[in-house]
């Protein structure tokens, strides 16, 4: 796959990510727990293949476990690299594991990985060192999600604007190469003043991605007037795999139907028919 996209020009960088909480037992080896910072079960629902159900209440990782978790994602780092992958993104946004880390709602822990900011923001910062023991800072970018709680009904963080600037900070002076930000609620309105990401921005020494709801207007204007360097587009793939080009010519996108972008079959998701 990654010798294909290079074939074509492209660049193709590899996300990686822990879902924690966000999982069901059926799926965990032997049928145990997840794990979470904290054992509190979160809302919403996984799918299996049976369909969807509630996730399953985590354990708390103990501190000598979490060492391990840290090495998980170097070693996913490295087959990235083997498979010939650009780069890696760093998954700590929507409600996952990194995520429910750095919010004080989902973290409950008294030991140096709970409490206060920066000890929140400490498992973040040391899989991005992992990491980057393995790219180097310069191929590696990290997603966030500061004002969402769309996935697993995750409770915001009591001081959100300043524990993730905090954290954008961090990343800032370790060289990251972007911070890829969900702008507002997941799958809601990224515009509202209330979801103002201006402080990210400021904090983070490096490329700002927006995400979350743009068409191409918004995209332009976010970039000709400097509040973002990029915007990455998801959902609108679904049913435009030649979105690029169609973005390019301003020419019309299909509207793919969303009921059946997540835990459906084929239908309307790889099996469609576009304008």
């Amino acid at each position: 796959m990654t010798d294909a996209v290079h074939d074509a020009g492209g660049k193709i960088v590899m996300q990686l990510w822990h879902v924690g909480r966000m999982s069901h037992v059926s799926l965990q080896e032997n049928g145990a727990a997840p794990v979470a910072p904290s054992a509190i079960r979160a809302g919403g629902n996984v799918f299996l293949q049976e369909g969807f159900v509630p996730p399953s209440t985590p354990r708390a990782l103990g501190t000598d476990e979490i060492a391990g978790v840290i090495d998980d994602y170097r070693q996913a780092s490295r087959r990235a690299k083997e498979a010939g992958f650009d780069g890696v993104e760093v998954h700590a946004a929507n409600g996952y594991l990194l995520e429910q880390f750095l919010r004080d709602s989902t973290n409950l822990r008294e030991d140096h990985y709970g409490g206060s900011i920066e000890n929140r923001a400490r498992l973040t910062l040391e899989v991005v060192e992992a990491v980057a023991s393995v790219w180097g800072p310069d191929r590696i970018g990290l997603r966030l999600s500061p004002f969402s709680t769309a996935i697993g009904d995750t409770p915001l963080d009591s001081t959100p604007l300043e524990t993730h600037s905090y954290l954008a900070r961090r990343l800032g002076e370790i060289g990251l190469a972007y911070l890829h930000v969900v702008e507002g609620q997941l799958h809601g309105d990224s515009s509202d003043e209330a979801f103002d990401v201006g402080a990210l921005r400021a904090a983070f020494d490096g490329a700002y991605i927006a995400n979350n709801g743009y068409d191409r207007q918004r995209a332009i204007d976010a970039t000709s007037s400097g509040h973002a360097d990029m915007v990455a587009f998801g959902k609108l793939f679904i049913g435009n795999p030649d979105l690029a080009e169609r973005l390019r010519a301003n020419a019309p996108l299909f509207d793919a139907p969303a009921s059946s972008y997540f835990g459906s079959g084929a239908e309307g998701y790889t099996e469609f028919t576009p304008a």
